[in-house]
């Protein structure tokens, strides 16, 4: 039979979440009939097997594949690329949902414009009442528009998830997964760099489900050791495609800067920073001012470390980690305080009120409200970054956050990236709002105590002698 599309979807120990990804796909508007629906299932050993053995049984478009031992996303998707006989392919993750007419509204999209790669939008799946988009302080796919040159959309680069995508069939040599946490990342590029002509669509939506239990929402030390290993592959393009070395390293800025970030505010072991920034300085090519500026003109709300990613290469990992985290920590919390304002469209980053400031143990902001109407919800980020302990102190009426803890408790703990309150009320009769909150944030004592638990920097490593004095204290800034 021929088929229109054929969607890939690797599963992993799903059985509380698939029903609802095949469901979805089979009550798209395209028709299943038309749908060549590619099941790898990763040896799960919980009820998912029975689950999609079912449909596969009832419809006539599923196939089913079962690995022996548990391969990992990347090698499934390899594995069922193999049997895909459509011109398209695109791939779905066993815990996501997609829009009804996500597939039939892109392949017309993709016939209308000749597209080779179509990129649609997503958002964030939270399991409550609304959706959210997927990073609200990254520009999302807002408008439909054809692309015939990525270097004139650097921002595409970052563009970097393989599941909100569908590809021609002369991309499916560029869809070679590698194995590892982020395994997407080259597979993305290659498509980008390759496509001729990129369509962005509105109006398909792939919902992406917030699952604590997933990788990318609990960062340890090997995911940091596995994005380096991804930093290495970008940057190894530069070989077969030199002309886009200067856009390679926006992405690879980006990652850098991830994973500094995590290593400032992750309490890991100090041998296991020392690991990451070793295998940092191993991977990355030099960079200079100019590659940082041109980020930060992209994304001027991202990069705060610009200096320190400048000096990777200049001291060893011992002397980066004390000058960079140790001794400037708390000069790594400027920040933003973000007011995302419902007045009728949801959260969005058009309706935002924003305020730069140094978080402090307690903070009093005050929003302006003067430009909205209607106003039915309020969404607090009282922070760019994650934090350990935050508290509203003036009895603002909160309905949600996306903390560890209980929003009753008498602080909420939050150990995402991306920290939030909800707040529910009638603020159609208000023209601003004070928001005082309190912070536990690292004072110098808690420095102090941090170099004696991980019992001196210097002297108590088992690595070799190092000099009495860091190494940056004798050079000349």
């Amino acid at each position: 039979m021929s088929y229109k599309l054929s969607v890939i979807i690797p599963v992993f120990n799903a059985e509380d979440y698939i029903k609802e990804c095949l469901d979805s796909v089979v009550d798209q508007s395209l028709g299943i009939d038309n749908i060549e629906v590619i099941i790898v299932n990763d040896n799960s050993c919980d009820s998912t097997l029975d689950i999609i053995s079912q449909y596969a049984d009832k419809y006539p478009s599923f196939k089913l594949i079962s690995n022996k031992s548990n391969l990992g996303p990347g090698e499934s998707r390899n594995m069922a690329l193999k049997e895909v006989s459509s011109d398209y392919v695109t791939y779905l993750d066993a815990d996501d949902f997609i829009s009804q007419n996500a597939y039939e509204d892109a392949l017309s999209k993709i016939n209308e414009f000749n597209a080779d790669l179509l990129i649609y939008n997503w958002e964030t799946y939270t399991g409550s009442d609304y959706v959210e988009p997927i990073n609200i302080h990254q520009q999302n796919t807002l408008e439909n528009k054809l692309i015939t040159d990525i270097k004139q959309n650097p921002k595409l680069f970052l563009s970097t998830a393989p599941w909100n995508k569908i590809y021609h069939r002369s991309l499916f040599k560029y869809l070679k997964f590698s194995k590892g946490f982020y395994e997407d990342n080259i597979v993305a590029i290659l498509a980008l760099i390759n496509a001729k002509r990129i369509f962005l669509s509105k109006d398909s939506i792939y919902y992406y489900r917030k699952n604590s239990d997933s990788t990318t929402e609990n960062i340890t030390v090997d995911s940091s050791i596995h994005l380096s290993n991804s930093i290495k592959e970008i940057f190894d393009l530069r070989y077969e495609y030199p002309e886009f070395l200067n856009y390679l390293k926006l992405l690879n800025i980006n990652f850098i800067y991830d994973i500094l970030f995590w290593i400032y505010y992750y309490n890991w072991a100090l041998a296991d920073e020392l690991k990451i920034i070793n295998k940092l300085k191993s991977v990355i090519i030099p960079l200079k001012k100019e590659d940082i500026d041109r980020f930060k003109q992209l994304f001027p709300d991202k990069l705060s470390y610009g200096e320190d990613i400048l000096d990777l290469d200049k001291y060893d990992a011992e002397t980066f980690l004390a000058k960079y985290k140790y001794f400037n920590r708390l000069n790594k919390v400027n920040s933003q305080a973000s007011l995302y304002v419902d007045a009728g469209n949801g959260f969005n980053e058009s309706d935002k009120v924003a305020i730069d400031y140094s978080p402090l143990k307690k903070n009093n902001l005050e929003f302006s409200l003067e430009k909205f109407d209607n106003i039915s919800k309020l969404r607090f980020d009282p922070l760019e970054g994650s934090f350990v302990k935050c508290r509203i102190t003036n009895n603002l009426p909160i309905s949600d956050a996306n903390c560890d803890n209980s929003v009753d408790d008498d602080c909420q703990i939050f150990t995402n990236l991306d920290p939030y309150y909800v707040l529910d009320a009638d603020f159609s009769d208000i023209s601003s709002i004070q928001i005082n909150f309190d912070l536990e944030i690292l004072t110098n004592d808690d420095i102090a105590n941090l170099f004696r638990q991980k019992d001196n920097i210097i002297n108590d490593l088992q690595v070799k002698p190092k000099k009495r004095k860091f190494s940056f204290f004798n050079k000349k800034e």
